[in-house]
């Protein structure tokens, strides 16, 4: 050390002391988290049991009971059964994200770039993430579906559904006849006590609000299903339910990755439903790293993650679809 040394002031250095990059790890990693909340958009539409151990675990699963009669006087009341299962949801692989940084390259760049790289690792999880569970979401509303008909349905538990239309994803009108169906089913299942949303593809949000907002030439609402606005673009409620729009709806038919987020989505355009479709096991949350790497002469960056995604109550998720299910 020397005069010259000691008059440098360190950045990152936690009260002039020990590691100089110390705030920097700090403050890298809270915009990796802040970039993950902004891009996925799915995580509140999920149920989460996080854990400390092991690679899995169960989600109870209570059926329904709607027996009720009236007593017979003198009548001896014996009870009944209610039908309890659990569903078992895995961990998957660990998921990351990393960047490089050669110390040349920073040494002789004249901008700050680890500002944009955090964010970018953290919307790539985020994205994969919100991926994952969106499938989860679709699985949900074809669980128990076999050649066309749902099969096996557990007792008291109203059978999942989907509404599909040829002109789906081009005409708000058949995603509005959609949303009413949804709400229907929705109501006569007694499926209360959670928030239901919707997804869809900002396309489709976009096309409800056009086709929802102000008649210019009469001033009047041009559906009473929903408000929408053609100045700002925005979509309100649409039969009551939340609308969202996403760019994590699985559109294609998906043959690679892990197998239990494989399918044909090719006709898939959204859906409707609430946070229980879908449970999320999570295992580590989101953890920066930020490691020297001296032999290669640079800095490598890393974030990570340890969950898994399942589906839970298949009447909680209502795929909208082009076409009739095979």
């Amino acid at each position: 050390m020397s005069q010259y040394t000691d008059a440098v002031s360190r950045l990152g250095q936690r009260a002039q002391a020990g590691d100089p990059r110390a705030l920097f790890l700090v403050e890298f990693g809270g915009m990796v988290i802040t970039a993950y909340d902004e891009v996925n958009d799915y995580d509140s539409l999920r149920y989460v049991k996080h854990i400390t151990q092991g690679k899995s675990d169960t989600f109870p699963i209570i059926g329904r009971k709607r027996d009720a009669a009236e007593h017979e006087p003198g009548e001896l009341i014996i009870g009944g059964k209610i039908e309890h299962n659990d569903i078992s949801i895995d961990v998957d692989n660990m998921v990351y994200d990393a960047v490089f940084i050669a110390e040349i390259d920073e040494l002789l760049n004249h901008i700050d770039v680890r500002a944009p790289y955090a964010k970018q690792l953290g919307q790539s999880l985020g994205s994969l993430q919100a991926k994952r569970i969106a499938i989860m979401h679709i699985l949900a509303s074809r669980k128990f579906w076999v050649a066309g008909a749902p099969v096996n349905v557990p007792q008291g538990q109203p059978a999942p559904t989907y509404f599909y239309d040829a002109a789906m994803k081009t005409s708000a009108s058949a995603l509005e006849s959609a949303f009413w169906q949804a709400k229907q089913f929705l109501l006569e299942n007694d499926m209360s006590g959670q928030e239901i949303n919707a997804r869809l593809p900002h396309q489709q949000v976009l096309l409800m609000a056009r086709n929802f907002g102000l008649d210019p030439s009469t001033g009047t609402q041009r559906s009473e299903s929903g408000s929408g606005n053609r100045v700002t673009g925005e979509l309100g409620q649409v039969v009551g339910m939340a609308v969202a729009g996403t760019n994590h709806i699985p559109k294609t038919n998906i043959t690679t990755g892990p197998t239990k987020y494989q399918g044909n989505f090719s006709t898939t355009v959204g859906h409707i439903g609430n946070s229980m479709a879908v449970g999320s096991l999570e295992r580590k949350a989101l953890q920066m790293t930020m490691k020297d790497q001296p032999e290669r002469l640079g800095t490598l960056l890393i974030a990570s993650q340890l969950n898994g995604h399942g589906t839970l109550r298949a009447e909680c998720s209502i795929e909208l679809a082009t076409a009739v299910r095979s």
